[in-house]
């Protein structure tokens, strides 16, 4: 990344992978507009729109390529950036320039070569949620046998795994896999059907120029459009990127929470060198996971504006354009960097083994409270009551400090249903193991057939 003492907005300077700015860069976007003229010249002139020479000539001029610098400042002149792009191929096509954008408008052009840069940016996230995806089953596959605590309310609830953890994560990006990558290819699309959608400036050739051109492309023709293809098509693709951001955060959080002090079963790997606190020395703050859920109140923000980007006065009107500069390649720009940033974090994760299993044994027992209930139940003893029971006897071993066994064993309500072996197994968290071992085989399997990486 350039160091650019005058940029203001941090894309430029310190997030988003660089193959996805490079996408949704300027220069990207005026050699993208220069290529869509190009590729409709070219067109036009094999279907005998305009004449074969002029097509040939605007096709070469369009892929010589012209500075951004050029356009921007005719740019001033004229007051339209397409305009602008315009004029400057026309300059540079010589007498063929006067062909230069027959019979289109502006966002056949600009959305078209939007589009197309969505595309590229879109491509380049969704192999980055791939390299994210085989952290997690790498994490999950290693820690299948680490049994922890889970919480719900953020209090101790049953047995769980590592493995159980980092798989259901991998089973919730990789839903957000397949959602985006179906929102992405939808968005496959452009038009070059002139003003207002109505093909009229191109006659009856005009759908088979949008056809050809497209197709040329890598794109196809949306199915109708007025004067700019129908923004439900980019909020999809922008909603989904903000449902990943909010699942990365989700990733995160849980990371946050486990790197605690008072609970210490993670912490983030970190360089050489790096600090934690500037005053602190003795502090392993999980930056790389705060960064993420931060990053994710912008991205979630910018589902909103794209949704009203929706609604546009009559065939089109410009209050959607401004909106989507900004949104375009902050959704996609600090997703990646979200991506890149959470992918670092699972990889270098360092898991505490001895905090793990001294939380697991913080309740002496009592997370698995339900496998006695249940046995009760099975025994022939009423739910409630079977309920009242344990309930009662949690409390009373923390009352006297003493294990959930040894309290459950002296209470002839539950020895004359349940043996003094049976009670010790079901006391056991490693019982869970085989049908959790169960799950994560079930999203590894998920998530490698979604990735295409199923032996």
């Amino acid at each position: 990344m350039k160091d650019n003492p005058e940029a203001i907005h941090p894309l430029d300077y310190r997030y988003g992978d660089s193959e996805v700015r490079e996408a949704l860069s300027q220069s990207e976007k005026f050699r993208l507009m220069l290529v869509v003229e190009g590729t409709v010249a070219q067109t036009q002139s094999e279907l005998g729109v305009i004449p074969d020479w002029a097509g040939r000539g605007i096709a070469e001029a369009a892929g010589k390529g012209i500075p951004v610098e050029r356009i921007r400042e005719k740019e001033k002149e004229t007051g339209h950036e397409t305009a602008a792009v315009v004029a400057c191929l026309e300059e540079a096509a010589g007498e063929a320039g006067r062909f230069v954008h027959f019979g289109l408008t502006s966002n056949d052009v600009l959305d078209t070569a939007m589009f197309i840069q969505i595309s590229e940016a879109g491509d380049r996230v969704l192999e980055l949620v791939r390299t994210l995806g085989r952290g997690l089953e790498k994490r999950a596959e290693e820690n299948r046998q680490t049994l922890c605590v889970a919480r719900t309310h953020g209090m101790h609830a049953e047995p769980y795994t590592y493995g159980l953890r980092f798989a259901v994560w991998l089973t919730e990006i990789t839903r957000c896999y397949r959602g985006l990558s179906d929102s992405l290819a939808r968005a496959k699309v452009g038009k070059i059907s002139g003003a207002v959608g109505t093909y009229a400036a191109m006659g009856e050739l005009g759908p088979e120029v949008e056809r050809r051109s497209l197709e040329a492309l890598g794109l196809k023709p949306v199915a109708l459009a007025t004067q700019v293809v129908p923004r439900d098509i980019l909020a999809s693709v922008v909603l989904q990127l903000a449902n990943l951001s909010s699942v990365l955060d989700n990733v995160a959080t849980t990371l946050r929470n486990l790197h605690r002090t008072e609970i210490a079963e993670v912490r983030e790997g970190r360089t050489p060198g790096q600090i934690g606190s500037s005053a602190m020395p003795h502090k392993r703050n999980p930056v790389g996971c705060e960064k993420v859920s931060g990053l994710s109140r912008v991205v979630r923000s910018l589902a909103l504006p794209m949704l009203e980007n929706n609604v546009l006065w009559d065939e089109r009107d410009l209050t959607n354009s401004s909106a989507e500069r900004a949104i375009i390649p902050e959704a996609f720009g600090l997703v990646s960097e979200q991506l890149n940033t959470l992918a670092q974090v699972i990889d270098n994760l360092e898991l505490d083994a001895e905090a793990i299993r001294t939380n697991l044994d913080l309740t002496q027992g009592a997370i698995c409270s339900e496998f006695i209930l249940n046995e009760l139940i099975r025994s022939g003893m009423g739910r409630s009551e079977a309920h009242r029971l344990l309930d009662g006897a949690f409390d009373e071993a923390k009352r006297s400090s003493s294990d959930f066994f040894t309290v459950l064993s002296k209470k002839k309500a539950v020895t004359s249903r349940i043996s003094g072996s049976k009670l010790k197994s079901l006391l056991d968290p490693r019982g869970v193991l085989p049908m959790l071992d169960s799950l994560v085989s079930r999203a590894v399997t998920a998530a490698q057939t979604a990735f295409g990486t199923k032996p």
